[in-house]
């Protein structure tokens, strides 16, 4: 779990300075700037996460200025993930550590409307103490060029550069260049938009190479009103090289290795057609072809004999994206409806690249055995939603949809042929009973089943029922006063087709119910009371479809309580204490008999600050500390706690 709330925690943060990366292009014009004019964007943040034993912290700074005809790009992130292990019997306390630096740096000189001076330097070190796959790594690029506007609306800028590579016991180094062109920002010409970007980059880091290109083409024009028609095309090429691990690591010097090289080239074409039958009606068409090729090649380097035979790969993907839609939206906004008719295919083929050297027999063995993962994937769904304001205090929604998804696999060896069907329903319902109450009930329903071809997979044919109903209320009686309920009633049942002639496997059912509260009561102006509750209780237990009957085998009960004290002093400032505990209580069922099995705890204080300064930055402190008990009677008291420092100039 703490691994997720670090990457979400992670990715709210950097989602703020993704202006700039390690390939940003800047895409701008070369218009000079005013006599003593200054622009700048400065932002920078610092996140700090412990859960439990592992700790995250995560910066970031982005800044964007100009002075004159002179401007600066500056994007860097760091962040560093820390796990602490227990000491055990055998083994002493651990520390697992990893680290990241990601920096970008890009100056630019103004000499004319049509050129500009431009450099860059971009940065990326990588360290890994966990024992796991490549411990340390990193690559430093310099480039220096010009940005040159031949006409208004096209750029183009060669760069020249050199770079440094390293993967563990490998230095690397050599020349680099980089040429890009695009539209700036696009081309009219009779009533069509055209846009298109070029660029072709390299890096002899011997014995490696390494390349990024990209050609894409764009073209939209716009008839009347939503009637519009737009085509696009796209080619891309990345190839990686870096030196093959062994089971025991990298090789411990850059002679007598191997170099696996990755080229991924992309084609693909897209056309989306709308047409505006009437002022509330719109069809859309969408067709997308795309084509993957992903060739893996391993070069031997070295001035010895190859101790091994290894073959390289070749995989290609087709896909085909297709569907055609109807929208349908009132004058007010305040209604509509879509149906949409949807066809996606996959077409993925391996195969095995031959050896100048190698037998004829063993190639014919490898290239089958790469065959068997051939596949065929094909998708069909009809889908609709829609929205009807029954009037200004209540609203219909209503939502479905059906699929069918063909898994097909041409090799005999591959049994992994299935059929799989899927339908979805879902209805919701607001209503506004008065200006204090509001109530709200979903509903859902879905039913899938999976048959699988192959008589060696067919005991894994199942459908699977999930029924699911959420009422919601809420309540504010007065200001800053509200309550909010909302209860969930759940029901999953699995059922096998072949139980019976399968001994292992049995279908099974899971019940939920869950309650959750959360209230706010406010004392004076500026203190308030938050109440928070969450009930759970679920069940899993062995079914019986056809009698509809069911042995429970467990039982799960979760209770959750908080409450805080909040204390606003103003409208930028904010402090809350409370406390939080929480329960998890399990029960088995023998003999039909329900028995208690085991009981956890955890209570302890919360604390949340949040204080915006201005409008130049948010400081955001939460943490709490709690005491875990187990139903052994043992304890453990571990502190949690998340800092996030955002600034903005």
């Amino acid at each position: 779990m703490s691994g997720r709330v670090s990457s979400i925690s992670a990715l709210c943060l950097l989602s703020l300075f993704n202006g700039h990366s390690l390939n940003a292009q800047p895409e701008r014009t070369l218009s000079a700037q005013q006599d003593g004019m200054t622009l700048q964007k400065i932002r920078g943040g610092i996140l700090f996460e412990r859960n439990l034993n592992t700790f995250n912290w995560l910066g970031a700074v982005d800044i964007d200025t100009t002075f004159g005809s002179f401007s600066l790009q500056l994007a860097d992130q760091y962040n560093s993930n820390i796990i602490l292990v227990d000491a055990a019997p055998t083994l002493p306390e651990r520390r697992l550590q990893s680290n990241r630096h990601i920096i970008s740096l890009m100056p630019r000189w103004l000499l004319s409307p049509e050129i500009a001076l431009r450099s860059s330097w971009s940065s990326l070190v990588y360290s890994d103490a966990k024992a796991v796959g490549l411990s340390t790594a990193s690559f430093h690029n310099v480039y220096g060029g010009i940005d040159y506007l031949p006409i208004r609306s096209i750029s183009i800028s060669p760069m020249l550069g050199y770079r440094w590579d390293n993967q563990g016991a490998f230095d690397d180094q050599g020349a680099s260049y980089d040429l890009s062109a695009r539209t700036n920002p696009l081309i009219e010409a009779d009533g069509y938009e055209l846009t298109g970007a070029i660029r072709f980059s390299k890096d002899h880091v011997e014995p490696r190479q390494l390349e990024n290109h990209l050609v894409k083409a764009g073209m939209q024009k716009v008839f009347s009103g939503a009637t519009r028609d737009s085509l696009e095309f796209q080619f891309t090429r990345s190839r990686r090289e870096f030196y093959a691990l062994s089971a025991g690591g990298p090789t411990p010097a850059p002679i007598d290795t191997n170099i696996e090289s990755r080229v991924d080239d992309i084609v693909l074409f897209s056309n989306l057609l709308d047409y505006e039958v009437s002022r509330d009606f719109v069809a859309s068409f969408f067709v997308g072809v795309s084509n993957r090729m992903l060739d893996k090649d391993i070069r031997y380097n070295g001035t010895g004999s190859q101790a091994a035979l290894q073959f390289g790969t070749a995989i290609e993907e087709f896909y085909l994206n297709t569907f055609v839609q109807s929208m349908h939206r009132s004058r007010d906004g305040a209604s509509f409806a879509l149906v949409r008719f949807q066809y996606n295919e996959r077409n993925e083929t391996h195969s095995a690249k031959p050896l100048a050297n190698a037998p004829e027999a063993l190639f014919r063995t490898v290239n089958e055995s790469e065959k068997t993962k051939d596949n065929l994937t094909r998708r069909t769904v009809l889908s609709g939603n829609a929205r009807f304001a029954l009037s200004q205090s209540d609203r219909l929604d209503i939502s479905g949809s059906a699929g069918i998804l063909r898994y097909d696999t041409p090799h005999l060896l591959n049994v992994e042929d299935r059929d799989e069907q899927l339908l979805t329903i879902g209805l919701t319902t607001l209503h506004r009973l008065s200006q204090y109450l509001d109530l709200g009930v979903t509903i859902g329903a879905s039913a899938s089943h999976v048959v699988y071809l192959s008589k060696d997979r067919s005991a894994n044919n199942n459908i699977n029922r999930v029924l699911r109903m959420v009422p919601r209320v809420v309540y504010s009686p007065f200001r800053r006063a509200v309550t909010s309920n909302t209860f969930e009633v759940l029901a999953n049942y699995t059922v096998y087709d072949f139980e019976d002639q399968a001994a292992l496997i049995r279908s099974f059912s899971y019940r939920q119910f869950s309650w959750l509260d959360s209230t706010t009561v406010p004392l004076t102006s500026k203190i308030s009371l938050d109440f928070f509750v969450y009930l759970k209780l679920y069940e899993r237990g062995q079914l019986k479809w056809n009698e509809f009957t069911e042995r429970t085998e467990n039982a799960f009960a979760d209770e959750t309580y908080a409450v805080h004290v909040r204390f606003e002093p103003e409208n930028s400032l904010q402090v809350a204490v409370g406390v939080r505990y929480f329960s998890q209580t399990r029960y088995v069922y023998e003999d039909a008999v329900k028995r208690f099995d085991s009981r956890s705890e955890s209570f302890g204080p919360t604390c949340t600050i949040q204080w915006k300064v201005n409008r130049y930055g948010l400081l955001s402190f939460s943490g709490w500390y709690e005491q875990r008990r187990q139903s052994d009677g043992s304890t453990r008291t571990l502190p949690n706690m998340t800092l996030n420092i955002q600034l903005t100039f």
